[in-house]
């Protein structure tokens, strides 16, 4: 890769292979002809994949406190090490911990350095119920203050969605913000056909499982059964209460109704295992952090040719607030969800002219093709390329 500009992308906290790092950024940088690094937990000291080149700064494992944050900053350690050694003209870091290693390298280097906001990081710290809030107060500020620097010395912020990235131009006066979203790989998801009708799933959400999207499922479930309806519903991701989730399950005799996969499922197989089911479900509640963040699945679910029943919250709207691709509902309103899961359910036409929509609406501006031009025009200004 003789003259290619050398640039290193640092998380501490994400998987190896995660979708908007990798699989996205990293992935078409390199096909772009960047000499491309990710310093990345990995079990290994290195590989390389898809023309990105992998280091390790660690591994993910025991979450018990102590331990998980002595090998957190045993991690931020090798990436700072790992960053130096590299020497890279251009840093993309992907965690707001690693703000101040950002800080450090350029002040200590000619390198450029961006910081990429994933989400709305105060707001997130302000939902961890499980902290006193005393504690939530203090980290919330702390973090303001790390991303106010970020915003002010970093030559470039890159977020997902438009409403961090009017937040870091109103509230830390960032001098240079690029959006760039979550949309999907037309390749990745067009080759798979809308689902069937008699698809062995009513509905399907996959990714994180957090505990208060299944609460919502579960009334939503319970909802439907009040009225002599009964839907099938596939769960599969990252679940961090899973054994608290299967149990409740159990005690509200929906394990006939409900299945839930802990299990993680490959980037490429994603695709296929969500079109076993006709409806895409996103039940985000109404809390600050989801006043920012687009559901990334939303356009999954749209690429498949598949109609959604999702919150009806600001910033998926404009996407498909027009009704013609997707049914928003008031947040935690069990029997709202039930009025549209049994509309799309007793409709196969409707399904399939909402599903029609929106493939269109994602093969016409809402995908990664498009997006990541973004990504790549942003590097060519920083680095004069």
């Amino acid at each position: 890769m003789t003259g290619a500009y050398r640039i290193v992308h640092i998380s501490t906290v994400h998987q190896p292979f995660d979708q908007r790092i990798f699989h996205r950024e990293c992935a078409s940088l390199a096909a772009a002809g960047y000499e491309t690094h990710l310093l990345v937990p990995l079990p290994v000291t290195a590989l390389e994949r898809q023309g990105v080149y992998l280091h390790s700064v660690g591994v993910l494992a025991d979450q018990r406190l102590g331990l998980a944050l002595k090998r957190r900053w045993r991690r931020m350690r090798q990436a700072a090490l790992l960053a130096r050694q590299l020497d890279a003209a251009l840093y993309h870091l992907h965690d707001p911990e690693l703000i101040p290693l950002g800080l450090w390298l350029k002040a200590t280097t000619s390198a450029r350095v961006i910081f990429d906001c994933h989400e709305n990081n105060t707001a997130y710290l302000h939902q961890k119920h499980q902290m006193p809030p005393v504690v939530r107060s203090g980290l919330s500020w702390g973090m303001a203050m790390l991303e106010r620097l970020a915003a002010r010395t970093f030559d470039a912020i890159i977020t997902a969605d438009r409403g961090v990235a009017d937040l870091y131009l109103r509230r830390f006066r960032a001098h240079r913000v690029v959006t760039i979203h979550n949309f999907p790989h037309l390749d990745l998801f067009l080759q798979q056909p809308p689902p069937a009708d008699d698809a062995p799933f009513d509905l399907v959400y996959h990714g994180t499982i957090p505990r208060y999207h299944l609460e919502v499922t579960f009334a939503v479930a319970e909802a439907l059964r009040r009225r002599g309806r009964r839907a099938c519903w596939l769960f599969f991701g990252k679940c961090p209460e899973a054994a608290w989730a299967q149990a409740e399950i159990e005690r509200r005799g929906l394990q006939d109704d409900i299945v839930l996969d802990a299990n993680l499922v490959p980037h490429e197989q994603v695709a296929a295992r969500v079109r076993q089911a006709k409806i895409g479900f996103i039940p985000l509640p109404n809390l600050p952090k989801f006043q920012h963040n687009i559901p990334t699945k939303l356009f999954e679910f749209m690429a498949l040719g598949m109609p959604t029943v999702l919150s009806n919250l600001p910033p998926s709207r404009p996407f498909v607030g027009d009704g013609q691709c997707a049914i928003m509902v008031p947040p935690d309103d069990s029997e709202a969800y039930a009025d549209a899961i049994i509309r799309l359910l007793s409709d196969p036409a409707l399904r399939h002219a909402m599903g029609a929509e929106g493939r269109a609406r994602v093969i016409k501006e809402f995908n990664w093709q498009r997006e990541s031009q973004y990504l790549l025009a942003l590097y060519a200004e920083l680095l004069g390329s």
